[in-house]
């Protein structure tokens, strides 16, 4: 019998086992972030009424802020963490074991510096700028709420720096799974400490700890987990190499560019303008839609989270047709989930609202959540080819088209808002996502799935 009678069936069988590695990673961390996202849009349904009763509709429009200005922060990371996960796929996948390490140890000290920079800056800030020059005329007399809870916020979203790399390590490992555990761990954690507060120290600070400290807490658990299980992924100034950083550091810009850039934009500027031109009553409003955005995504990300570094690890070994079948299963899922909401929205918002977060927010009329869901669905359309353009390595390319369509989204926002206030905001930015990101990635996508076979 030849020698090539012999190879390809054992070929065949080792990429089967790959294969069936990729489908039992996915199928893990569906399973394990459903419990994790569950918990999460509990925590969230039941902390958010609550902190609006115990604070007040200002006050809790505060919280919000901080939210919205510390979010800026993340920018700041400049998408050092997906291209972790990205340049970890690959390496495995090809059985470049140095490589791996020396791409865990470069992004671990290089996010180090970044914290250190974002600190040093922000806190500058903080100490020589004017909270009212930030956040306009209606927050003058809120800066004795608003500062202590800005240093809370700022300390903890400096620590995420760093271990926000471990939720990204354990995704180009395949093993998305364990952040989602550790994931609800932390809600447990915050719903105590906001029972706490709301009992105890009904404070925004306090607020800001009780939810972002728990996560930083959960997060600095499964980092120790991570080095325990894998002692090549420690990081070891010996293993820093300045090339792998500067790669880091260009790929991470490419990575922030095509997908923190709309976080920035549509959370942060968008919710920062909700506030200048309508004060704290109108960021909460527009804080809340925010937040039942992120509760919803999750939802969606339970999927696209693995999927996109699977992806990527089966087009590394040229398993074409399982990368196919499993973007074709992911747009399905994905767009199905985003339509329901739709629906769900429009038909049940207006209710919902009354009864979930009282008489604050009772009179929020229907129309204004026919424009967030459709706002909702455009979002959830293009973080879906958003995942398939980065597991396709293709990152490049979408950062180009999501620069033009955040900066659409911001000039229809700000016209919008003017002329009609956060209902038609929401609207235009919505259609704006439609037509550039949610026409153009998906031919992208594939083209790339047709050109690889």
């Amino acid at each position: 019998m030849s020698r090539a009678t012999h190879v390809a069936p054992m070929t065949g069988a080792v990429e089967e086992s790959h294969s069936a590695r990729r489908d039992r990673s996915i199928r893990l961390a569906v399973v394990t972030s459903f419990l994790s996202k569950a918990g999460t849009m509990l925590f969230q349904a039941l902390s958010m009424p609550i902190a609006v009763r115990v604070l007040g509709r200002e006050e809790f429009g505060i919280y919000l802020a901080v939210n919205v200005t510390l979010g800026v922060v993340s920018m700041l990371q400049v998408g050092i963490g997906p291209a972790l996960a990205h340049g970890l796929s690959k390496a495995k996948a090809q059985g470049h074991e140095e490589d791996a390490r020396q791409l865990a140890s470069s992004a671990f000290f290089l996010s180090g510096g970044l914290a250190l920079l974002a600190g040093l800056i922000l806190g500058a800030m903080l100490l020589t700028v004017p909270l009212p020059a930030i956040f306009g005329s209606e927050f003058a007399s809120k800066e004795a709420v608003l500062r202590p809870a800005l240093w809370t916020g700022l300390s903890l979203f400096l620590l995420l720096f760093l271990f926000n790399l471990t939720d990204r390590t354990r995704e180009g490992l395949l093993e998305a799974s364990a952040n989602n555990l550790w994931g609800a761990a932390g809600n447990v954690l915050a719903a105590a400490a906001v029972g706490i507060g709301v009992w105890f120290i009904p404070q925004v600070w306090f607020l800001v700890l009780a939810v972002h400290g728990s996560l930083v807490t959960a997060k600095l658990c499964n980092t120790v987990a991570l080095w325990r299980a894998h002692p090549e992924v420690r990081p070891k100034w010996t293993r820093f190499r300045l090339p792998v950083a500067k790669h880091l550091f260009s790929d991470g810009l490419t990575f922030s560019a095509a997908t923190l850039v709309t976080g920035v934009v549509e959370y942060n500027v968008c919710g920062w303008l909700a506030g200048r031109y309508g004060g704290p009553s109108a960021t909460a409003l527009y804080g809340v839609f925010i937040q039942m955005t992120v509760m919803q995504l999750g939802f969606v990300m339970m999927l696209s989270t693995p999927t996109w570094p699977a992806v990527a690890e089966a087009l590394a070994r040229g398993d074409v047709p399982w990368a196919r079948k499993a973007a074709k299963k992911l747009y399905l899922l994905g767009s199905a989930f985003a339509l329901c909401a739709f629906a769900g929205l429009a038909l049940l918002g207006p209710w919902v609202f009354t009864v979930w977060l009282g008489k604050d927010f009772a009179n929020t009329p229907r129309m204004m959540f026919v424009c967030y869901g459709l706002y909702f669905a455009a979002h959830v359309w293009r973080h879906l080819n958003h995942a398939m353009m980065i597991g396709t390595s293709q990152v490049s390319k979408l950062a180009r088209v999501q620069f033009v369509e955040s900066t659409l989204v911001t000039v229809a926002a700000v016209a919008a808002l003017h002329w009609g206030g956060i209902g038609p905001m929401l609207a235009a930015m919505g259609l704006v996502i439609l037509a550039v990101t949610g026409w153009v990635l998906p031919r992208q996508v594939a083209g790339r799935l047709k050109a690889v076979d």
